[in-house]
């Protein structure tokens, strides 16, 4: 009786440990996926770029500049970067006369760089995975822009122009954007993003004036907005290096 449980196990058992293996070999072929994992999270990079400069309805702001700076992100989750970034504009803007004759006018163009620090997140659309060799994301976040050298020029030094000065001081700002990051080796990679920055801007205390108003108003150019919220877009191009 033994005997013959052995010899119908041996003569099953080829045929089991087949059943048992072909999945197997059958998973030996090679299952070509568009996704990628990337194994590494933390990066900090250089970048540089372009930043429109949205000088407002009366043209005191700030205008286009080229802009540079550094990041550092590190993924948290799979889908979830946390960002910090600091970039420098060496921006102009315009000294304008609201009671010029014929209505506002532009007088002069001096210095006004400035320096935006950021914090905020990237996610990942495809998670920590790229998606046929790149990585798309989104970004969204906040911070403060600085204005580190409002500039000088003989109208300026005037101090009857005093109160038309404006200086961004410190200012707030939000920001959401979109990109894509392509990766020539494990430790480099290249990203490419447009960003969407609102950046709050506060008219000089003389353009509010009654007799500013009224002159502005007879000249039928827009009225001065004590503070509002600009759209600046940017687009920039980064190489990262992980670790």
């Amino acid at each position: 009786m033994v005997y013959a449980l052995v010899g119908v196990g041996l003569a099953i058992g080829p045929d089991r440990s087949v059943a048992q293996d072909s999945p197997i070999v059958t998973g030996t072929e090679r299952i070509d996926s568009p996704f990628r994992w990337r194994e590494r999270g933390f990066r900090i990079g250089l970048f540089g770029g372009y930043h429109q400069g949205n000088r407002g309805n009366l043209d005191f702001g700030q205008g286009p500049t080229a802009t540079g700076g550094a990041k550092l992100r590190a993924r948290i989750s799979n889908p979830l970067s946390l960002e910090l970034g600091a970039t420098y504009g060496p921006a102009e803007r315009w000294v304008v006369d609201l009671a010029a004759d014929g209505g506002p006018a532009i007088i002069d163009t001096v210095n006004a760089q400035w320096l935006r620090m950021d914090a905020g997140a990237q996610i990942g659309l495809t998670g920590p995975r790229t998606w046929n060799g790149f990585h798309p994301y989104g970004l969204v976040g906040g911070g403060f822009v600085f204005e580190i050298d409002g500039g000088a020029s003989e109208l300026l030094a005037d101090q009857a122009l005093a109160p038309f000065r404006y200086n961004i001081g410190t200012a707030p700002h939000i920001y959401v954007g979109l990109g894509f990051e392509i990766f020539p080796s494990e430790r480099i990679g290249i990203g490419f993003e447009a960003r969407d920055y609102l950046i709050r801007q506060t008219a000089p205390d003389g353009f509010l004036l009654p007799e500013i108003l009224d002159a502005v108003e007879a000249a039928g150019a827009p009225a001065p907005s004590p503070s509002a919220w600009r759209h600046n877009l940017e687009f920039g191009i980064s190489i990262w290096y992980y670790f």
